[in-house]
């Protein structure tokens, strides 16, 4: 029996070198990722917003990688879409949206062709008879300009015959760098990040765009953020020691932590991503992987990673810190009955840090959930 359109894309992307691909159901998508899975035996992600987090931590540490989802997914994640333009790829990152025309699998018919260029988003649009090989080239324009891709294609064609042999490019010739100035976003780097996303969008060299000075933490940090930052100095130290291929950050004072003298947190980019960041990059092959959140993040949609992890079997390591409130978000609080809720259903998994100032129990605390096999979370309680 002839191949359908759908697994042509699905063996295009294997031929292509791509790592990692992160699907949520939807018509198109479902087809494409269920032809991806014969060869992977990956699951569906649960959540848009944390497929598109751990497409973006494998390409950032250099592994091609590729979504799969509907235009309304696409929508639900656009904040970390956004951010994934602010942080620039490494390896080719593809968003694959599957487009409903009629609205027959669909809550309504969306177009999203214009919200992604606002988002200043490189989009490609194919004939269905040039699917297979405009993945190849969206894969490699992606790693030529150091930024995800969108490639929009025709739901209703997925269960057609594929019509042409699949495409193949070569194997990526990037490798990761660690630069915190570009690849953790917060209000320190935006502009900066902005300066490097218009240079790449108008084909110049982002390494032109003058980077900034990087201040010390937490003596330099501005005057909201220092006396916080100074009580995580003794976790952070010893973070800093523990052997990792990567940290991610999420949106807390502790992401700060990517700055001289520790830089003990590499990536960071939207609320509750440090744990689909590192997932990620597991599920590509790199590790250990920790990533640090904080309270607010972890309940607002950091535990959606957690699931990720837990459903694929990941050794990923969390380090939740605990004040009570969202420090970096103006300090609404964030009631500790909700915090142990989310974590009710880890209670095997979690090692308490009761005296996160004392830096022999961050060390013992630390040192432990890195010799866990599998997922370990420690729980440091500033409260």
């Amino acid at each position: 029996m002839d191949s359908s359109h759908a697994e042509g894309l699905a063996e295009t992307l294997h031929r292509s070198h791509v790592a990692l691909v992160t699907a949520v159901p939807g018509h198109g998508a479902t087809q494409t990722f269920t032809a991806w899975q014969r060869r992977t035996g990956d699951p569906f992600s649960f959540h848009e917003e944390v497929a598109v987090g751990m497409a973006h931590g494998a390409a950032l540490r250099g592994h091609r990688a590729a979504v799969l989802l509907k235009a309304h997914g696409f929508l639900k994640a656009a904040n970390a879409i956004a951010d994934s333009l602010a942080a620039g790829t490494t390896a080719g990152l593809l968003y694959i949206v599957f487009h409903d025309p009629t609205g027959a699998h669909s809550d309504s018919i969306l177009e999203i062709e214009g919200a992604a260029r606002e988002l200043n988003l490189p989009v490609h649009r194919p004939a269905t008879s040039a699917a297979f090989s405009a993945l190849c080239e969206a894969l490699q324009a992606s790693e030529a300009q150091g930024l995800p891709h969108l490639v929009v294609l025709d739901a209703d064609r997925a269960t057609d015959p594929a019509g042409a042999d699949p495409a193949s490019c070569a194997a990526p010739a990037v490798s990761y760098e660690r630069d915190a100035a570009r690849h953790v976003c917060c209000p320190l780097f935006a502009s900066y990040q902005h300066a490097v996303l218009q240079a790449r969008c108008a084909g110049q060299s982002p390494d032109a765009v003058e980077r900034p000075v990087l201040p010390t933490v937490p003596a330099d940090l501005p005057d909201a953020y220092r006396a916080p930052a100074a009580r995580l100095v003794p976790l952070f130290e010893a973070l800093a020691q523990v052997p990792r291929a990567v940290t991610t950050g999420d949106t807390t004072i502790g992401t700060l932590f990517c700055l001289p003298p520790y830089e003990a947190v590499d990536l960071c980019t939207y609320m509750g991503g440090s744990l689909p960041l590192a997932a990620g990059a597991l599920a590509a092959g790199d590790g250990p992987a920790w990533a640090v959140t904080g309270d607010f993040g972890f309940v607002a949609a950091g535990h959606l990673g957690l699931l990720e992890a837990q459903q694929r079997g990941l050794p990923l390591k969390v380090v939740l810190l605990h004040n009570g409130t969202a420090q970096a978000t103006g300090g609404q609080p964030v009631p500790p009955e909700t915090v142990d809720r989310v974590l009710a259903g880890y209670r095997d998994r979690i090692y308490p840090l009761d005296q996160p100032s004392d830096p022999a129990r961050c060390r013992d605390a630390l040192d432990a959930a890195a010799a866990r096999d599998g997922l370990a979370i420690v729980h440091a309680d500033y409260t």
